[in-house]
């Protein structure tokens, strides 16, 4: 079955003088992906959002929306489908929560009746009848990103961009918007979320790309990437091969991995009797260890291999 994607980019770069803020990303995100982008601040993220969104132009490369390619004439209005936040939450703070998104309303001509805003406002997990008089100047930090993401909302969009959503929130405010995610994805609705907190998008991310210095080191599924981060028993020694067909013969390995001069066995063993193998067997080895890598083991592993290659 032929995969439908929201967006691809191809080769994308954005150069600024001598400093590649984006160099060469390809990015693959299908229909119902929830896809969460990590890198540290500076990797990019922003850029390949401002990119995607024509708030800026490519250097070189190029991208498509919902299979419309970004120099073709329906590009514009593919983009229509598409609704975000990048770099900041764009509140009139001057105006209250019902009148931003009227505001929105006219910016998008999309037509929606004030029961149905209000309802809008209250799905965010904004208390309406405790801000309708309240301007926006006067919300805190968290509820203007909570406004935002209504506004994001207003158009009924098929394809989300958030830039650091959860920035702001208190804990009970990332749950919040985590069930929203997840409500309008149920629905169909595409999400690109950007962030620099790995724990928080892998509870609810079913994608994952990382980036940093401007390079995609790579896209993985949340349930690769768990798979890639489990308990496993490291082997260090100069004949790998041979270790592992005595593994196998005599343990039965099945799940391993070989690394140069690397084996990772994540069968479930007791090193105890990894052990007495290889001193029955007068197997020498340089090291064995159990190691139990999280996520964010995983991200910096990949960060530091990115930087030798």
């Amino acid at each position: 079955m032929e995969k439908s994607y929201v967006l691809e980019t191809y080769n994308l770069t954005k150069k600024y003088k001598d400093l590649y803020a984006v160099s060469g990303v390809n990015m693959h995100i299908e229909k119902g992906d929830i896809y969460g982008f990590v890198g540290e601040n500076g990797a990019g993220k922003t850029t390949i959002i401002r990119l995607v969104t024509g708030l800026t132009l490519p250097t070189s490369g190029s991208y498509a929306l919902f299979g419309k390619k970004s120099d073709s004439k329906e590009i514009n209005e593919e983009k229509r489908k598409m609704s975000g936040i990048v770099e900041a939450v764009s509140i009139n703070r001057t105006m209250n929560a019902l009148e931003n998104l009227k505001l929105q309303c006219l910016i998008t001509k999309t037509n929606k009746t004030d029961e149905e805003l209000i309802d809008l406002i209250k799905l965010v997990g904004l208390n309406y009848e405790e801000i309708k008089n309240k301007k926006a100047s006067n919300f805190s930090l968290g509820m203007r990103q909570r406004l935002g993401l209504a506004i994001a909302m207003v158009s009924n969009p098929e394809f989300i961009l958030l830039d650091e959503p959860m920035n702001g929130l208190d804990p009970q405010g990332f749950i919040d918007v985590r069930e929203i995610i997840l409500k309008l994805s149920k629905k169909g609705v595409t999400f690109l979320i950007s962030s620099h907190i790995l724990a928080e998008l892998d509870k609810i991310c079913n994608k994952i790309g990382f980036i940093s210095h401007g390079k995609l080191l790579e896209e993985i599924t949340i349930e690769d990437l768990h798979n890639k981060s489990r308990k496993k028993v490291v082997i260090t020694l100069n004949e790998v091969e041979s270790l592992k067909d005595l593994l196998v013969e005599k343990m039965g390995i099945k799940d391993y991995e070989i690394d140069n001069d690397k084996l990772s066995i994540y069968d479930t063993l007791d090193i105890n009797e990894v052990m007495s193998v290889l001193v029955n067997n007068k197997v020498n080895i340089n090291s064995i260890n159990e190691v139990e890598d999280t996520i964010e083991d995983y991200y910096i592993n990949l960060v530091m291999r990115g930087q030798h290659e």
